[in-house]
């Protein structure tokens, strides 16, 4: 989650408090925005440069540095 999205989550959690609703620590752990599980930090990760890409949306194009130089 991104600094937008944690400022967001604060001024939400503000205004509950603010209605009244008691923010706790076990409410407050299931929010974090640093959440890793999901993300394999430390795993391998290979990368085939030279694997053709499928064609993109229009407006997008794919970056080829060797023709752009």
């Amino acid at each position: 989650m991104s600094c937008v999205g944690s400022y967001g989550m604060s001024r939400v959690l503000k205004q509950l408090q603010a209605e009244g609703v008691l923010i706790n620590q076990e409410i407050l752990a299931g929010l974090a925005p640093y959440r890793l599980e999901h993300i394999n930090r430390f795993g391998d990760y290979v990368l085939d440069f030279r694997r053709k890409v499928a064609v993109l949306a229009d407006g997008f194009r794919i970056l080829d540095v060797e023709s752009e130089a």
